[in-house]
């Protein structure tokens, strides 16, 4: 280390690598690096972008900006509040900005971070992009030989993960012999408010000579991007919120103003990609303990999913509620058309009271059906949402609606109402009021659709406004069980397109997908807990009366994964096919405590949208025992998903543990579909089926010693 350079581990104990580490130099801003075996630093802890100050080396990157040049520590300062951590604070001279900048320790392992800029010169000065934080990932690993780990998303296909080589997206340009770092990035980024319908707003980068590596946790339900830049011999991470290149967003900053980003966690650990996937796990627990709820999320049956969609009446709940209660269902929530008379109701919604049509006898009636039977009642909503044909177009002002230019935004018949509008958050209090009035005890709140950049009305700039409405509506989200105790809310838009802790921290479950079709679900449910939370992964189990046994055990299976979510015309089955569906049931409520402390893992590495073989697993802290969950799709090319299975699964990782099936149960299903091998020294999975199926087994280690995240016994 030079002798002017200052470094600080941001822990008592110094240790190789080192988890987080800051330093800085009278003539150098402060740079953090995470997972360090030197004190390489690739780039400033802080970047801002300015009309006024823009970059210092002009190209497309959001980085080597001149503000974050020119940032110089003035002091740091502990935090204690609510975890932990370190508060730096630098000052730009030449634009007269200064940076504060937040570092929480929620664990040991993870950082928490956000930047609040503020203008202390005698000039306004227009902010276009803030990091949330910045950071050299892994110094002294070989950047050629790293492993990226992303996510593409999109509607009804979400969490497909896969690995990159970091030398396929981010070439050398032979740094070496002319000292210029390549201008090239790879950059994720979000669209309007929906955080997660391009990319999951996770990542992880892995060393796999060394077992180092570190991952990245954005924490905004609007937009977001983040940079990943070769910078000499190291990497740089360098995470945003909005930014005027990708979401429209400028800030006017006048002097004595401050502006605050979003947050970002960052993880480390020296257990690869599966050890930051397990500290983050840990961390978002210690993130609901604080914002949140952590108790065991109910079972759920929706009646939407392949079942009412969108068309539930008395009479066919008459019926369907005794079902689900049957089948052990603690709560059940009647999903969208509750609130509407016609059939097409999609631009009509806005006011969120019953119909009479749909319940001649009222709404209560069959909220004392539901309650008669044992469960608590629950009700859809999406409250952003107002129709073109709602009475609410006329009683809200103009301006409770996001605008854009003057005019109201209109997306497929609908205006999106403006969460910074206090007529529009008391409107949507006043119908939370009165659902929860009807005696409701469960929320499924929806979001399916978003309006482009956002509203300028009221803001500096279009993206301006959206971030600004995001804050507000993920408050408000937050403050809906504070102010209705006991109140169970679910997020959900289009399903997973809102995978995020800016609203997850304070829900109790996250819809993982509107994906249908129970044969390409799986990998979704065996992916998602790299976002989400186990207990809060709600994937649906659409059980129907026309499926045979293996197609029953399939779909629950699927929801098996995480927190089960059911739903399927439970009412018209035989006696036989709803013992299946309540056995697996039954399973969920066994589990459900160990899910609160369980950490996720993948003994097969994360699965491929076509994958024969899908596995995911979740294992106790200290050991291997725990539960796995495997699929078998043996599907003809016909589906897309590739050629007929046959072949067998070995699961090294596994060495010196039994598995023991626990679903579904062998008197109701004698012939299984898939054989497990116990005698060798891994377990061994063949499917004798020609059919999809799956299976749950027990994880029983022989061993019962301490393991890496990938599941490998530690020697």
């Amino acid at each position: 280390m030079p002798a002017t350079q200052e470094s600080h581990t941001m822990h008592d104990v110094d240790q190789a690598p080192r988890p987080f580490r800051l330093t800085s130099s009278p003539d150098q801003p402060t740079a953090l690096a995470v997972g360090g075996l030197d004190d390489a630093v690739a780039l400033p802890l802080v970047e801002c972008l300015t009309l006024e100050h823009g970059r210092c080396f002009v190209d497309h990157r959001l980085t080597q900006t001149a503000v974050g040049a020119g940032l110089r520590e003035v002091r740091r300062e502990p935090l204690g509040s609510p975890w932990p951590g370190t508060r730096v604070v630098e000052h730009d001279p030449t634009s007269g900005l200064s940076a504060t900048i937040d570092l929480w320790h929620p664990t040991d392992a993870t950082v928490r971070a956000r930047t609040t800029v503020r203008n202390d010169g005698d000039r306004p000065v227009h902010l276009t992009a803030v990091s949330l934080a910045c950071a050299s990932l892994l110094p002294g690993a070989d950047l050629d030989g790293l492993d990226l780990l992303v996510a593409p998303s999109s509607w009804m296909a979400e969490q497909r993960w896969s690995h990159h080589r970091l030398s396929e997206a981010l070439v050398g340009v032979g740094t070496e012999l002319h000292g210029e770092s390549p201008r090239d990035r790879l950059t994720l980024s979000s669209e309007s408010g929906w955080s997660s319908g391009r990319w999951e707003p996770v990542g992880f980068v892995t060393d796999p000579t060394s077992g180092r590596a570190a991952g990245w946790q954005v924490e905004h339900n609007g937009g977001w991007t983040v940079e990943l830049a070769r910078r000499s011999s190291t990497l740089g991470l360098c995470v945003f919120g909005p930014t005027d290149l990708h979401h429209h967003w400028m800030h006017r900053l006048d002097p004595g103003e401050e502006f605050t980003s979003p947050t970002v966690a960052l993880a480390f650990s020296t257990d690869g990609w599966q050890g930051a996937a397990a500290e983050f796990t840990t961390y978002r627990r210690a993130l609901r303990a604080v914002e949140g709820p952590t108790a065991p999320a109910p079972i759920v049956f929706n009646d939407h999913m392949n079942t009412l969609m969108a068309d539930p009446t008395t009479e066919k709940l008459s019926t369907l509620v005794p079902a689900a209660a049957r089948a052990g269902a603690e709560v059940y929530c009647i999903d969208a058309g509750w609130h509407a008379d016609d059939e097409s109701w999609w631009d009509g919604v806005g006011r969120w009271e019953p119909s009479t049509r749909r319940f001649p006898g009222g709404l209560t009636e069959v909220l004392d059906l539901i309650a008669a039977c044992g469960m608590t009642s629950g009700l859809w909503i999406e409250p952003l949402a107002v129709g073109l044909d709602s009475p609410l177009v006329d009683e809200l002002p103009p301006e409770a609606f996001m605008r854009r230019a003057g005019v109201a935004i209109v997306e497929q018949n609908r205006l999106r109402l403006d969460m910074r509008h206090p007529a529009a958050r008391s409107h949507l209090d006043a119908v939370i009021d009165r659902m929860v009035g009807y005696g409701i005890g469960y929320l499924k709140i929806d979001d399916n659709f978003s309006v482009g950049s956002g509203p300028d009305e009221g803001a500096d700039s279009p993206g301006d406004g959206l971030l600004e409405h995001s804050r507000a509506w993920a408050a408000w989200l937050a403050d809906v069980p504070r102010r209705h105790p006991g109140l169970r809310v679910e997020n959900c838009a289009s399903g997973g397109m809102t995978t995020d802790y800016a609203l997850l921290s304070s829900a109790t479950l996250q819809s993982t997908s509107d994906l249908q079709d129970p044969l390409r679900s799986p990998p979704i449910a065996a992916n998602a807990t790299l976002t989400v939370l186990p207990e809060q992964a709600a994937s649906w189990a659409y059980p129907q009366p026309d499926m045979d046994d293996e197609e029953i055990v399939l779909t629950m299976t699927t929801s098996l994964a995480g927190a089960l979510y059911l739903s399927g015309h439970l009412d018209r089955m035989d006696d036989h096919q709803l013992d299946l569906v309540r056995a697996g049931v039954d399973l969920a409520k066994e589990l459900r405590t160990d899910l609160l402390t369980d950490l996720p893992w993948w003994p097969d590495d994360v699965a491929a949208w076509t994958d024969e073989w899908v596995v995911t697993a979740r294992r106790h802290p200290t050991s291997r025992d725990g539960v796995l969950v495997v699929w078998h799709r043996p599907v003809d090319g016909s589906t897309a998903l590739g050629p007929r299975g046959g072949s067998a699964l070995e699961l090294p990782q596994l060495s010196g543990t039994r598995l023991e099936q626990i679903y579904p149960p062998t008197p109701l299903v004698a012939d299984p579909g898939i054989l497990v091998d116990n005698s060798g020294a891994a377990p061994r999975l063949s499917c004798t089926s020609p059919r999809p199926t799956g299976q749950v087994y027990r994880v029983r280690d022989l061993h019962n010693g301490v393991t890496d995240a990938a599941g490998m016994e530690k020697k």
